[in-house]
């Protein structure tokens, strides 16, 4: 099955609204979003992160043409989807909208925002892999740090839109978001479930029930073994609650964290996982 699907990236404010922007900021906002969707595409082909040599015939991704308005241009995605290795792997029925919610949860993550409800869903069940989201994550945080090179130096913000569906915003609270961020070494402790976990990478989700959504974390070296059995119990409840048991998933978690300049958790350094609070000081 081919599927076409259009990415309009709307630049607006500051001097974008005279349809222009300045020729090495927005060249290198381009990039870095042409970069970004281009590794998530040829993960999505190959089921591998690259950062370099992409030579997939499954997908074509191709600029199409620069619109009036404030400042636009249209990213055109054709995919060959029974040639996508990840989305084969889902079985059938993925096709269409698979591709832009994809991309969009990829994308909004880098910034610090959910992703989309059916990609969390395929992701606690382990139909996707959540080691190879969190690289794939890593793999394109440069090339959306680039993104952001035009947000106050000739635009204020970048919208990237299929159809009537936002995919992201690009703004300063974003921009601040990727480009800054600290070690909280300060202990805390918290209840969270298991959304997904990758045993090779020792990293997965974990749901924050205050935040209401999940958060990237890896499992400290020096955790012992019942950290990671508690976690992987809170995962396996987490997926069959998710399907409809009514099982408790809820665990409590020591961690520090790598936090933005703005107070958001980016991830989670797990030091111990208990089943009980009370247990975290034993």
């Amino acid at each position: 099955m081919i599927v076409r699907q259009d990415l309009i990236v709307k630049f607006e404010g500051g001097v974008a609204e005279q349809h222009r922007l300045p020729a090495y900021q927005g060249s290198k906002s381009f990039y870095g979003i042409t970069r970004s969707t281009l590794i998530t595409l040829n993960y999505l082909a190959e089921a591998k992160v690259r950062r370099r040599e992409f030579s997939s015939n499954a997908f074509n991704l191709n600029l199409v043409a620069h619109q009036p308005g404030s400042f636009e241009a249209v990213y055109e995605i054709i995919a060959n989807m029974d040639a996508m290795t990840v989305a084969g792997t889902l079985g059938g029925g993925v096709a269409g909208n698979f591709l832009t919610d994809f991309i969009k949860s990829i994308f909004r993550r880098s910034v610090g925002q959910s992703a989309d409800d059916e990609i969390e869903q395929l992701e606690s069940e382990g139909k996707l892999n959540s080691g190879d989201l969190s690289a794939l994550q890593d793999a394109i945080e440069p090339a959306i740090k680039e993104a952001h090179s035009v947000i106050n130096h000739g635009a204020g913000q970048i919208l990237i839109i299929n159809g009537d569906r936002n995919i992201v915003n690009l703004n300063q609270a974003t921009k601040e978001y990727v480009w800054n961020s600290h070690h909280d070494n300060e202990p805390n402790a918290k209840l969270f479930s298991i959304a997904s976990y990758n045993a090779n990478s020792k990293s997965g989700r974990a749901f924050d029930y205050d935040l209401g959504k999940t958060l990237p974390f890896t499992i400290s070296e020096e955790a012992d073994r019942e950290t990671f059995s508690t976690v992987l119990g809170s995962m396996t409840s987490y997926t069959f609650k998710r399907l409809g048991d009514n099982l408790p998933s809820g665990i409590a978690l020591r961690y520090t964290s790598v936090v933005s300049n703005d107070g958001r958790v980016k991830k989670l350094i797990i030091e111990k996982a208990r089943k009980d609070i009370l247990d975290l000081s034993s």
